[in-house]
């Protein structure tokens, strides 16, 4: 429940960084970031890139944009959290009364949360074998298709021509750096600020925004013909439309993650009042799963493109790697239905009508109008269905718009700049800011209850009375 009470920004600013314990969770975030992205720059002894590798391939981009970067440098973190975040879909999924034993643990709470991800880890190791695969052999294929022709792992440019010895190295060492992000992810989660699976996402994202513009600068300047008299001006010109169209989707972006459905609660002792203005509020954004839709979506557009390295060339290989990609129509469509799909499904896990109905009962809550308890669920379902209607659509267009602009124009668009990087930028950086302030608050009432009992505790000790007021 929120109140219509807003601090400035000077006043929240002044809270967070005079706040010892804050100051301490944000350097082990922003450590563990840094570190994150230096080992993500470090190529893998022995696999050899060329100058300036760029990877054009809608599946690496992706694979490269849930690796956190670390697929564009071939370091240990090439297949990143990628096989982490498909196995919390799987689990979730299935946790959602499709398996009993699954649901109970589900709504055991802490300890039942804790019994699935031991089962969502051990289901992340065979697909991050299979993606760890899928990585050596598209890497590969890049360099013998003419994309980067001197790439080779072990001087070897074909994975046939790998020993098994040498496969086997490096699916174990691109596993295990699985299994380090998902560590590194979860002390940023536990003693740092924010989410760490997706802050590890957004710093990678974040490191290939310049990369990425420099690739798109380079990209319109190569489909300009350079004797035309006005070369230079319609380069800059061109360039500048193509930032000015992101600056779009940012704005776009922002505009989603901050609209917000607020529904009117009374507390049952108060005065009614006449004014909804003076109520406080319950309120649900108009993107209430945030960031995850996209994120999840993105893992699971991988799924094909992994499964295509482990067939032969044939008809079936072209069709899982020409179509499910988003350089195709009928990839973009699915990309569409699978972040609409996943923004009703995690908005529910979100919000929970049903629990907030039972916590507006116990708490003596109630929304003006709707009884307590089934009839308060109806309405909050409701409310939320239609936002979903809204809002889910609105976020895959915006994933969406700027793979349409590449399919139509022909300039390709890096994930840092495509509308999947600038929502996740937007809605993990935000996420971020929500998370400080709420360490910060907690923290602050932590101290304060803790001076209180000292006082209390000192007076005793001196036979005196403390007043409070």
């Amino acid at each position: 429940m929120e109140k219509k009470a807003n601090k400035s920004s000077w006043v929240t600013f002044r809270e967070i960084f005079t706040n010892k314990s804050v100051i301490f969770s944000l350097l082990i975030t922003i450590s563990l970031i840094i570190f994150f992205h230096f080992v993500s720059t470090l190529t893998l002894p022995g696999i050899k890139l060329p100058d300036g590798y760029h990877q054009s391939d809608s599946f690496a981009n992706m694979m490269n944009l849930l690796a956190g970067g670390g697929l564009s440098k071939m370091s240990m973190f090439a297949v990143g959290v990628g096989p982490y975040i498909t196995a919390q879909i799987i689990v979730q999924l299935l946790s959602s009364d499709l398996i009993p034993p699954l649901s109970r643990m589900a709504k055991q709470g802490e300890r039942g949360r804790r019994k699935l991800e031991i089962i969502t880890r051990f289901l992340t190791l065979p697909f991050a074998l299979a993606q760890a695969y899928a990585v050596i052999a598209m890497i590969l294929k890049s360099g013998s298709s003419g994309e980067g022709s001197s790439i080779t792992i072990y001087g070897h440019s074909a994975i046939g021509e790998l020993s098994a010895g040498e496969i086997i190295s490096l699916l174990l060492t691109f596993t295990g750096g699985t299994y380090i992000c998902i560590f590194l992810g979860d002390i940023i989660t536990k003693r740092g600020v924010g989410n760490g699976v997706t802050l590890l996402i957004l710093a990678g994202i974040v490191g290939s925004i310049i990369p990425d513009f420099t690739y798109a600068f380079q990209s319109i300047s190569g489909k300009i013909n350079p004797g035309i008299s006005t070369y230079h001006l319609t380069v800059a010109l061109t360039f500048i439309l193509y930032i000015a169209f992101f600056v779009l989707i940012l704005v776009f972006a922002i505009f989603i993650n901050g609209a917000t459905r607020k529904i009117p609660v009374q507390q049952v002792g108060q005065g009614l009042s006449s004014k909804i203005d003076d109520l406080a509020f319950l309120p649900i954004k108009l993107n209430p799963a945030g960031v995850i839709p996209v994120i999840f979506a993105s893992s699971i557009m991988t799924i094909p493109g992994t499964i295509a390295q482990f067939l032969p060339e044939d008809n079936a290989k072209w069709i899982l790697e020409e179509n499910f990609t988003l350089t195709s129509w009928v990839g973009m469509s699915l990309y569409f239905v699978f972040i609409i799909l996943f923004s009703f499904f995690y908005s529910y896990v979100q919000v929970n009508p049903q629990q907030l109905s039972e916590n507006f009962e116990k708490s003596g809550k109630f929304i003006p109008g709707v009884k307590n308890g089934e009839d308060t669920e109806k309405q909050i379902t409701k409310v939320l269905t239609r936002i979903n209607w809204i809002g889910a659509p609105f976020l895959a267009i915006i994933s969406l718009m700027p793979y349409i602009l590449s399919k139509v124009t022909g300039i390709p668009s890096g994930l840092s700049l495509g509308g999947t990087g600038i929502i996740i930028i937007v809605s993990g950086s935000l996420e971020l800011w929500n998370s400080i302030k709420s360490a910060s608050t907690t923290s602050g009432y932590n101290v304060t209850k803790t001076k209180i009992v000292s006082s209390f505790d000192s007076s005793a000790s001196s036979g005196k009375t403390t007043r409070l007021w």
